[in-house]
């Protein structure tokens, strides 16, 4: 096989984005000026880390990013750093969170991660936002060898280093693994820019998706043939 590993994003990747939304906008609706300074931040530091001057400052790790954007937001709101902190926790990641209870994945991907595992594939996770009471709640929970979050690499995709994170933790070469995602801009560029192939969960063709699909069977097709046969069905 050409992969040694299949690793995912978590939103919008492993269930349908509409969804959430549906959920969450009267959550939201509500806490919409924090939401769009908590969205602010985590652009701006998003796009610095495509920078390469900004690896000098950027967070160490995962309570440092955190400390960061929580500052950010202070400021953006005119309040305490520790305000911020505990406001983005309770709002943006518990709060958000809880809603996943009345999520349901992709009809087809519990059936795709099963077939990819009988096949000797690993399985893993790298998301934006921390990934492990989403996963207990859809029912994932335990099904990824690794589920990894972006910020505790100091940055968010399509940086380098989350993927990077993600390719020290499984012990693999970057071009043993296929990342799916959602976003062309952030998990096919991203992914693409640190050696892995790529796939995209959309009803077309995708610029610089190895595979673009909604049947995940043509995931597991793709992820489980020969280093030939994929080969020869890439995209240009």
């Amino acid at each position: 096989m050409r992969f040694d590993a299949v690793a995912f994003d978590l939103d919008g990747t492993l269930y349908p984005a509409y969804r959430l939304f549906l959920l969450a906008w009267p959550y939201m609706l509500p806490k919409a000026r924090r939401l769009e300074a908590f969205n602010l931040a985590r652009r701006r530091i998003r796009a610095l880390g495509l920078e390469p001057g900004y690896r000098g400052s950027a967070p160490s790790d995962g309570e440092a990013f955190r400390e960061r954007v929580a500052g950010m937001v202070a400021t953006d709101l005119g309040i305490e750093k520790n305000g911020a902190r505990a406001m983005i926790d309770r709002d943006f990641y518990r709060g958000v969170e809880e809603l996943f209870s009345r999520l349901r994945p992709f009809g087809g991907l519990a059936s795709a991660l099963d077939s990819l595992e009988r096949a000797g594939l690993r399985l893993a996770l790298l998301s934006d936002l921390p990934p492990a009471r989403k996963l207990e709640l859809m029912g994932l929970a335990g099904r990824f060898e690794c589920a990894l979050c972006s910020e505790d690499s100091g940055f968010l995709k399509p940086a380098g280093e989350p993927f990077a994170m993600l390719a020290s933790r499984l012990a693999l070469p970057a071009d043993r693994i296929l990342y799916v995602g959602n976003s062309p801009r952030i998990d096919v560029a991203g992914a693409r820019r640190a050696g892995m192939s790529a796939a995209i969960v959309s009803p077309r063709r995708v610029p610089g998706a190895d595979l673009s699909f909604l049947d995940w069977r043509k995931l597991v097709a793709f992820a489980t043939r020969d280093q030939g046969a994929s080969a020869f069905i890439r995209k240009p």
